[in-house]
């Protein structure tokens, strides 16, 4: 799976959320908004198919399936901070002066062409975080085929690899959304999938930041992986301007903050059910 964001090497976790056989392959799956269909195409077309042909087929990375993380189990208390849509100008610095200071670390979904754009921001910021792909261009990768997918999570793996000199290992898609052509794409490409377990309510707690420090800090659990943006909307400054006390409400209860990719590699097999044997017997 890579390495850490301290360039350790990291192994998958035990058990993850894996998306297999759930005939989300024509429908897509839209995440982060309530699971559901993904919309349609503005060509009236639906999103594309899994497999990106009639022929046989697979994947030309070393493993052949693709997993999907929302969370990972642990009974450590580590969370993972993880920050989409950057880098911007506005709140990037901000973000990374913030993180610097708490001593945090954190991983950035970062998007290709911005980070091109604005490399000078990235520059020697990188150092304790992970970098992670967030695509291209910020497109919906439930609404393009297999081959534009594979474009636009290769163009965006070159450039944060080339730029920041962390070779991404882990893609989130924008918005959240699950199209097949998204995981068939990921697994040409050697990446897994990881979308989050709890975000930012920036809108809800606009006019009442100390709640939304609440509710982080209150629902993070150990093996969470939670969603922020340093860029964006105004109203998503509530989060950043009170990254502070969430932070220090977090660490007041023990968590420990890491990368996605330390957090993968700390996942322990949840323990069974009482009365239930390790492993079934064998039967002839």
């Amino acid at each position: 799976m890579g390495k850490t964001g301290d360039g350790t090497a990291a192994s998958g976790p035990t058990r993850r959320k894996v998306i297999k056989g759930l005939g989300i392959a024509a429908s897509g799956l839209a995440l982060g908004g309530g699971i559901g269909a993904a919309a349609p195409r503005e060509d009236g077309e639906a999103p594309a198919m899994a497999v990106p042909d009639a022929a046989p087929w697979r994947p030309a990375a070393t493993h052949g399936h693709v997993d999907v993380t929302w969370s990972v189990d642990t009974s450590q208390k580590l969370v993972a901070l993880t920050f989409d849509d950057g880098p911007m100008p506005k709140w990037s610095p901000m973000v990374y002066d913030v993180l610097d200071e708490e001593r945090v670390k954190a991983t950035f979904f970062m998007v290709g062409e911005r980070v091109v754009r604005n490399a000078r921001l990235v520059h020697g910021r990188m150092d304790r975080h992970e970098a992670g792909n967030h695509t291209w261009g910020h497109a919906d990768l439930a609404r393009l085929p297999h081959r534009e997918v594979c474009r636009q999570i290769h163009r965006a793996h070159a450039a944060i690899a080339t730029i920041t000199g962390r070779e991404p290992r882990h893609l989130r898609p924008p918005f959240g959304r699950l199209g097949g052509a998204t995981l068939s794409a990921a697994g040409e490409l050697g990446y897994d999938v990881t979308i989050w377990s709890i975000k930012m309510l920036e809108k809800t707690y606009q006019h009442d930041p100390p709640k939304l420090v609440d509710y982080i800090v209150e629902n993070t659990t150990p093996g969470t992986i939670v969603l922020a943006h340093d860029t964006g909307k105004p109203d998503r400054l509530v989060a950043l301007r009170n990254l502070v006390p969430m932070i220090r409400g977090l660490r007041a209860k023990g968590f420990e903050f890491v990368t996605v990719s330390e957090l993968m590699a700390a996942a322990t097999p949840p323990a069974p059910p009482a009365g239930q044997p390790l492993t079934q017997p064998v039967t002839h």
